[in-house]
């Protein structure tokens, strides 16, 4: 990764708000100043904190361009080319186009200079190769004395900030910021600069009510003196939206060893507990580990950054629904390899089955010689008790897949132990697809006999195993695997052609049917079950960190009439 240009953009943006707020001593103020600092302001405080490079390259042209020949005052015009130049330099890596950049802004403006504190080695060279080719000479001394350029305070927290007036040293910092609600924001970035630091630092903010929170960490506030910080706001569409602060006038916070007031916090949250130093302790010592702590290694992670296990998260942290919380006992903890999504041990649901059946091949099916079968006559619930004549390709079908009807089921899972994803679970439903008990009575064939009504209970046990410990997750998916079994029945009905030997009164025998036979079309069910053993496979899905759905693959071996059957089925789940 390239991280000069990344690095040196906090000190562009710093060094250009600082020429921008310098007084005009170069001339009087050109008629198109107005216009052409609106440029240079979009361009450094939206552009340069979102490492826009080409918009802020843009609209630094457009400025020149706006200033035309004398229409800015030297000093605007200098700032802009010198702004443009260290784009060029730092932004871009294009130290020919900013050394050139260098040499207008010197010709435009004499006293125009880079601030030496926040600029690189390779641009300060650049700079004075473009002093010697523009033949500029530092201005003659002058026994003037600058005016002092007033202080500018902090900004105000009336547009949804209050800044904490101080916070404790080795102690995170909260932060707090309600944006405005006339625009719609994607994302909130802090960008804060340490005390002592040259350059600011950034982190994205996370969602909190109806603002926005971080906190700054502990290894950024380990000394006493001023935080400073102002927010840059992105919107829906991707845009910059602003900021709230900025370089030059953000806010700021005083670092103490011992606070006068109240420690800061986040909205009803407790303030931050101080953190431990790293280093050598001795056992006893007030906020030191006691011999008996857990060897677990701490993360670095803060509150509000995503997680998958609490030794990933600060100490005091916890992983609470795939974020760093506050710990409030039995979630976290040193030894704690669990989240807290796994203190949510038990998940209920609704799901929809849908019963694939793999029908075999066979002949006879409708004579009462194979009890895997039963035949109806279509759209009734009349069996068909006639006697099939032996012909070639009636009374017989030929297998494959089909679909058997579907079931809706109720699931209950309780996983065992928290830190190994075992559940055991019981699902109960009411199928739909058999045909129901016969109305009428057999008084033809003795053969055959008189069928049952299709069972449409289903009462099913299994053993699951949660492939990462935890039954759901928000916004991620969470496998598992299963073996299961129980009771229930899997009909599905083919359409067969019998040559019946039987005739009624009235009817005549079917041309191409044997002897005196009439063809009948009937369905001939494949009866399996009514118990079922087998295995499967699934996914839940978190959509919130309670509610989700659970997609799954179920494999059934229906016993002691065999058949086996394929089900994928799918439902909202709840986790708790």
């Amino acid at each position: 990764m390239h991280l000069r240009p990344l690095r040196s953009l906090s000190a562009l943006t710093i060094a250009s708000a600082l020429l921008l707020g310098l007084a005009p001593t170069a001339g009087a103020a050109g008629a198109r100043d107005k216009d052409a600092q609106k440029l240079f302001d979009s361009a450094i405080n939206e552009d340069y904190l979102n490492a826009d490079f080409a918009k802020a390259e843009k609209k630094l042209k457009d400025a020149v361009a706006k200033c035309g020949g004398s229409g800015c005052s030297g000093e605007l015009l200098g700032k802009i080319h010198i702004a443009l130049g260290t784009v060029y330099g730092v932004g871009l890596s294009k130290l020919d186009e900013a050394k050139t950049e260098f040499v207008a802004a010197l010709k435009a403006d004499p006293k125009a200079v880079l601030d030496p504190s926040l600029t690189t080695p390779e641009l300060t060279k650049a700079f004075d190769e473009a002093k010697k080719a523009g033949g500029s000479r530092p201005p003659p001394p002058s026994d003037d004395k600058p005016e002092p350029k007033p202080e500018k305070s902090a900004p105000s927290g009336d547009a949804g900030h209050t800044p904490p007036p101080e916070s404790q040293v080795n102690t995170p910092l909260p932060i707090y910021v309600e944006p405005s609600d006339e625009v719609p924001l994607s994302k909130v970035t802090l960008r804060y600069k340490p005390f002592g630091a040259a350059q600011y630092k950034s982190v994205e903010m996370k969602k909190v009510g109806k603002g926005y929170a971080a906190e700054i960490p502990c290894e950024d506030v380990t000394t006493t003196g001023d935080v400073k910080y102002f927010f840059a706001f992105t919107g829906a569409d991707g845009e910059a939206a602003g900021s709230l602060g900025s370089n030059k006038e953000p806010f700021k916070t005083t670092i103490k060893n011992e606070l006068e007031g109240d420690a800061p916090k986040l909205p009803g949250k407790k303030p931050p507990e101080q953190c431990k130093e790293k280093g050598d302790c001795p056992p006893g010592l007030p906020g030191c580990d006691s011999g008996k702590s857990s060897s677990v290694k701490r993360g670095d992670k803060g509150w509000g950054s995503s997680c998958d296990a609490t030794p990933e998260c600060k100490e005091g942290l916890a992983c609470l629904n795939g974020t760093c919380d506050e710990d409030k006992g039995g979630g976290g903890g040193d030894k704690g390899g669990d989240d807290g999504a796994k203190k949510r041990m038990n998940l209920i649901g609704v799901a929809a089955q849908f019963d694939l059946l793999n029908i075999a091949s066979g002949q006879n099916v409708c004579n009462g010689s194979n009890a895997a079968y039963a035949c109806f006559t279509p759209g009734t619930t009349n069996q068909f008790f006639g006697t099939p004549a032996q012909f070639a390709n009636t009374d017989g079908i030929t297998g494959g897949m089909d679909f058997a009807g579907a079931r809706i089921l109720v699931s209950y899972e309780r996983q065992l132990i928290k830190k190994l994803g075992l559940t055991l679970g019981l699902h109960v439903g009411y199928a739909f697809g058999g045909p129901s008990a016969p109305t009428n009575i057999n008084t033809t064939n003795p053969n055959i006999a008189q069928a049952k009504g299709f069972l449409p209970v289903h009462v099913e046990g299994r053993l699951s195993y949660y492939v990462l410990n935890s039954m759901m997750e928000d916004k991620k998916f969470r496998p598992y695997v299963f073996l299961n079994g129980g009771l229930a029945q899997v009909n599905a009905p083919v359409g067969v052609a019998v040559c019946d030997t039987t005739l009624g009164a009235g009817e005549k025998p079917t041309p191409g049917c044997p002897g005196t036979s009439i063809e009948r079309q009937v369905n001939a069910y494949q009866i399996t079950g009514l118990n079922f053993f087998g295995f499967g496979a699934g996914t839940t899905f978190g959509i919130t960190p309670l509610f989700g759905i659970a997609l799954e693959l179920k494999f059934m071996f229906m016993v002691p009439t065999f058949g086996f059957v394929l089900a994928p089925s799918l439902g909202p789940v709840f986790n708790f």
